[in-house]
């Protein structure tokens, strides 16, 4: 009898560690970090405070993260028939999960953010509104379009832009190039991910993607290298050597190919936080033991290294 207790005991903790990981890889939990990263990036652009009064918009990060969980709860409600066939691995397919609450979840969640990001003011819940807007154009499109991942690139590109919003209260040009990079970034790593279940990339798809990511870093550098010339490239030295190792190390297979860029997302970001924490250390508007110097300088490559590890938890794509 206590044999049979046992038993039990252990399958029903293995049943809901079961549906624990399904959840965290419907989420995508090892994409979230980046998204905080991305988010930070124009919250520090943004901020017209000097480090002594700078505090992180924690409410904004909630709002962003839980536009990002929805919508992957959304895009696999969505597919729900076409995994059955295609990756009968996930919940859904799997009936770990009714389909109702999947939708209940991204479409709670999707309001919820919208809530939130009204109380940073008009322009960021516009922003905020467009960034739905796009995750629900992208979900209807992503299977059918070659150009869903134009939506796809504009999610992200949106993050630092609502940042920055939410700081100012207004929209800007230099937020422009961290969302532009980011954009260009994801559309070659979205390009990449199409082929995943084939094994390998073609050489003339290969070049084009490659051609993209450097592009999206040297855009990204734009801005500080035009601020301070002699400190504004040092950001491209981490990205490159990630982006060298993503290219030759981890190019094949495919699948682990794309995990790996979607790893190196917040170094898209660390382009510029990091040449800009130096400026603000140089100009004198941070000390070096502030927050607002700290996060500059060790957001991103902290988002890297745990989205590293979380991929070890549950898949990124």
């Amino acid at each position: 009898m206590l044999a049979i207790l046992v038993w039990w005991v252990e399958l029903g903790a293995v049943r809901s560690e079961s549906k624990i990981h399904a959840l965290l890889a419907t989420a995508r939990i090892a994409n979230v970090p980046s998204v905080v990263s991305n988010l930070g990036v124009g919250i520090l652009l943004g901020s017209i405070h000097d480090g002594s009064e700078f505090a992180w918009p924690w409410w904004l990060m909630v709002a962003a993260v839980l536009f990002y969980v929805s919508g992957n709860f959304l895009n696999d409600w969505w597919d729900k028939d076409w995994d059955k066939e295609k990756r009968p691995e996930r919940a859904l397919p799997r009936g770990m999960f009714s389909e109702l609450a999947y939708f209940r979840v991204a479409i709670g969640g999707l309001a919820t953010g919208l809530a939130i990001s009204a109380f940073y003011g008009w322009v960021a819940f516009v922003v905020a509104g467009i960034l739905v807007g796009l995750i629900v154009q992208y979900t209807k499109v992503h299977k059918k379009a070659a150009w869903s991942v134009i939506p796809m690139g504009l999610c992200r590109a949106c993050l630092p832009i609502l940042g920055y919003a939410a700081m100012r209260g207004n929209l800007a040009g230099p937020v422009l190039f961290p969302a532009i990079g980011l954009f260009v970034y994801v559309v070659a790593l979205s390009l990449s991910a199409r082929w995943e279940a084939r094994g390998d990339l073609p050489i003339s798809e290969k070049w084009k993607a490659r051609g993209l990511l450097l592009g999206s870093g040297v855009f990204a550098a734009i801005l500080p290298i035009f601020i301070y010339p002699s400190l504004g490239w040092i950001g491209l030295v981490p990205f490159t050597a990630w982006l060298l190792l993503c290219i030759f190390r981890y190019q094949s297979p495919v699948s682990a190919h794309v995990s790996a860029l979607l790893a190196g997302i917040p170094l898209i970001d660390w382009i510029l936080l990091l040449p800009l924490a130096k400026i603000w250390l140089e100009w004198k508007r941070v000390e070096n033991d502030e927050p607002m110097y700290l996060i500059a300088m060790f957001l991103a490559p902290s988002c890297f290294v745990l989205g590293r590890l979380l991929q070890r938890v549950a898949p990124a794509t």
